[in-house]
């Protein structure tokens, strides 16, 4: 049996190949004028799929690299904040250290009072920080309203909350941009432990400090600060005779809740005030401890474990003006120092907490980039092309496209009136 081939049939599977190889062609230097050897789903089905993987991945990357930015913006406002708090706490101490000087002039102390508003007023300003994008840093949530506000009594209110913004850097990790404002400055902790000295002058009718007294309270603690109550503790010193000599004896007198639970007990420099309520088997202690007492003096401890740093900043301008003869001044000024101290220290922590939070953002950065870098690399073998292959095979494609180009010349020419 004789096959028949059509000249038709011969046309059209020639034209075929030719549009083949011309479309092979044309895909090869589409390649080598993009790049990339994998440009659309057909190209390459398997590796289309991980290549778009690794896109999404990436365009993650991207956009936790867009919070890392941010929340790096806010904790670098926050962080220099808060350093100016520490620099405006210092400032203050100084001033107050100049005050406690009885050398002063009342013109003095009265500057170094328009000295102590001023920066009381700066620290308000610090207090009422913004970032980059007009929110207030210390706010808490609460970002859109003014955290601390001056009020009629001279006394500066809270308006934000206590919580923290954050911000997510990677799919399981968030970390703070802001801390509340009441964290920072009106819950520093007490330097006395759980109770707060309260100082006034001794006169006729009401108890205090007696002329030229340095009573300082070192610590007041007790066990249970749930149950915590007013305290007063006067100081008498008395002669005391034994085996035929006279000594002087520093006692006091504690009183706890308005109760008196200890009369005329002899003070221990070294161990200070221990008082348990022997009638209450799990009565709190108190563990109380003084210095610089003189006889006469009395005291009055209230229950608290965190201070204001702007009502001890207010109390210093309270007594800047007050006389130099006033034992009660000079120990108020005393207990602003000590507070202020505490607020240094309480503003560095918090500093350093933020500094924790930068070093985990920029580990955090670090890690994002080298996996980019992993991802292109990856993406880029399976997506890029090989130049010199794709070269070879456009020289190949070239070649075979001419062939054909040359068979389809000759075979079309073809014809039975060439044999006649």
């Amino acid at each position: 049996m004789i096959n028949r081939v059509s000249t038709a049939s011969q046309y059209q599977n020639l034209t075929s190949n030719l549009m083949r190889k011309q479309g092979e062609l044309n895909q090869t230097n589409g390649q080598l004028s993009s790049g990339k050897r994998v440009e659309t789903a057909g190209d390459d089905p398997v590796s289309s799929v991980t290549i778009q993987n690794y896109r999404q991945q990436l365009t993650q990357i991207d956009q936790y690299n867009s919070a890392i930015t941010l929340a790096n913006n806010r904790l670098q406002t926050m962080e220099t904040a808060i350093a100016g708090v520490e620099d405006n706490l210092g400032a203050t101490k100084q001033k107050v250290l100049g005050m406690i000087n009885g050398a002063m002039a009342s013109n003095d102390r009265t500057a170094f009072k328009d000295e102590l508003i001023s920066l009381r007023d700066g620290l308000l300003e610090l207090a009422n920080s913004r970032d980059e994008a007009g929110n207030y840093v210390f706010a808490g949530n609460q970002s859109d309203t003014k955290p601390f506000m001056e009020a009629t009594d001279g006394s500066m209110n809270y308006h934000g909350d206590n919580q923290s913004r954050y911000a997510q850097i990677d799919k399981s990790v968030n970390v703070k941009t802001s801390l509340p404002g009441d964290q920072l400055f009106t819950d520093i902790p007490n330097s006395y432990g759980d109770f707060r000295p309260v100082f006034s002058d001794k006169t006729a009718t009401a108890g205090g400090l007696t002329d030229g007294s340095k009573l300082h309270l070192l610590s007041a603690t007790t066990t249970d600060f749930s149950k915590a109550e007013d305290i007063e503790v006067s100081f008498i010193e008395v002669d005391v005779v034994a085996d035929g000599k006279t000594t002087k004896e520093m006692q006091y007198n504690l009183t706890v809740g308005g109760k008196v639970v200890a009369e005329n007990q002899a003070y221990d420099s070294e161990q200070g005030i221990v008082y348990k309520d022997p009638a209450v088997a799990d009565s709190a202690t108190l563990n109380l401890q003084f210095d610089g007492i003189s006889s006469g003096d009395s005291i009055t401890l209230e229950p608290a474990q965190t201070i204001n740093i702007f009502d001890s900043i207010q109390s210093a301008i309270d007594n800047a003006e007050r006389p130099t003869s006033s034992p009660a001044a000079e120990a108020n000024l005393q207990r602003v120092i000590d507070d202020l101290d505490s607020g240094f220290v309480h503003m560095n922590q918090q500093r350093s907490e933020v500094g924790t939070i930068m070093q985990q953002v920029d580990r955090q950065l670090e890690q994002h980039l080298d996996f980019e870098l992993t991802l292109n690399q990856a993406q880029s073998g399976l997506e890029d092309l090989d130049y010199s292959k794709a070269i070879m095979d456009m020289n190949q494609q070239m070649m075979a496209l001419q062939a054909s180009q040359q068979a389809f010349g000759q075979t079309k020419q073809l014809s039975l009136f060439n044999y006649i």
